[in-house]
């Protein structure tokens, strides 16, 4: 353990991370995932807003919804004992943390099990948003003649805030890695990654702002709220990546690593807090226009 911090103190902090990542992804997130579900099949049922619902869905599609959303909070209870159990078997085999890192893996690799239960519904979600465009293509159209623009869901502010922070970010990185004559693969691996992972993020926005809708029936007030969780997901998502980037390079260079699994687990809870609680927060279930989606309503724009 580091010479500062004793091992009470550091096993502490994990565990209590940890508890937080369990309980807020695959408990309190996917019970309100569920919640938001069931609430759309109790108040808008197939016969009254079938567009809602599109073919090949048969008759018995809302209790089969059910049943699998069953088995979807089944799937999160097994993760989240999963995560007990970890915790468990740590405190009795008096597991510490590698003083020289490394052991945010398991934090990673326990993050990818929990957003592997939700393959199911997004495969489901995706499905179910192609076979309503598919419905909707031969019906007539009206253009949306209101062009968007990113500083309309967005403060100037924010955008530069994360341009200056990556920017920082990859100065401090290659500062800290010495002269470019000593560079491994890795950095150059890093750096590549890192700048990928907010040129998607540009591209994700960009689709949002420019391209079609994915479900063509949705309220262009609704839309509009989607886009703005988006584009400020994304920016505050590449904004803090950059502070943790930052910070890990940091502890690593002042030989705290063994701090980096539950500086892991925080990251990862606060990209979730920021990107499915966002979500959750604006687009509330209940405020959701769906007359769109009966018989009778006319078409929305594209």
């Amino acid at each position: 353990m580091s010479a500062t911090f004793s091992d009470t103190a550091v096993l502490a902090v994990f565990h209590t991370v940890f508890l937080g990542q369990i309980f807020l992804i695959s408990i309190k997130y996917s019970a309100e995932f569920r919640r938001r579900i069931l609430y759309v099949l109790d108040n808008y049922p197939p016969a009254l807003y079938p567009k809602l619902y599109p073919k090949p869905f048969d008759a018995n599609a809302e209790e089969t919804s059910k049943e699998r959303l069953r088995f979807y909070r089944n799937v999160n209870y097994v993760v989240a004992a999963i995560g007990f159990m970890i915790l468990s078997a740590m405190v009795f085999s008096g597991y510490r943390p590698d003083v020289k890192g490394g052991d945010e893996i398991f934090v990673m690799l326990f993050f990818v099990l929990q957003m592997c239960a939700l393959i199911y519904p997004g495969r489901k979600e995706f499905k179910q948003y192609r076979l309503m465009r598919e419905a909707f293509g031969s019906t007539t159209r009206k253009a949306d003649l209101n062009p968007r623009r990113l500083f309309d869901f967005i403060s100037p502010v924010y955008v530069a805030t994360a341009i200056l922070l990556y920017v920082a970010w990859l100065v401090f990185y290659l500062y800290g890695k010495g002269s470019s004559a000593s560079w491994e693969g890795e950095v150059y691996a890093t750096v590549i990654g890192i700048t990928g992972m907010n040129l998607f993020y540009a591209a994700v926005i960009a689709r949002f702002l420019y391209g079609k809708k994915r479900d063509p029936y949705q309220a262009y007030k609704d839309k509009l709220k989607e886009i703005g969780v988006i584009v400020n997901t994304l920016f505050f998502a590449s904004i803090g990546g950059s502070i943790f980037l930052t910070i890990t390079q940091a502890v690593d260079q002042y030989g705290l690593e063994v701090f980096d699994p539950p500086l892991a687990s925080i990251y990862i809870q606060f990209g979730v807090f920021i990107g499915i609680g966002s979500l959750f927060r604006t687009l509330k279930v209940e405020a959701i226009d769906f007359e769109a989606y009966t018989d009778d309503s006319a078409q929305p724009s594209t």
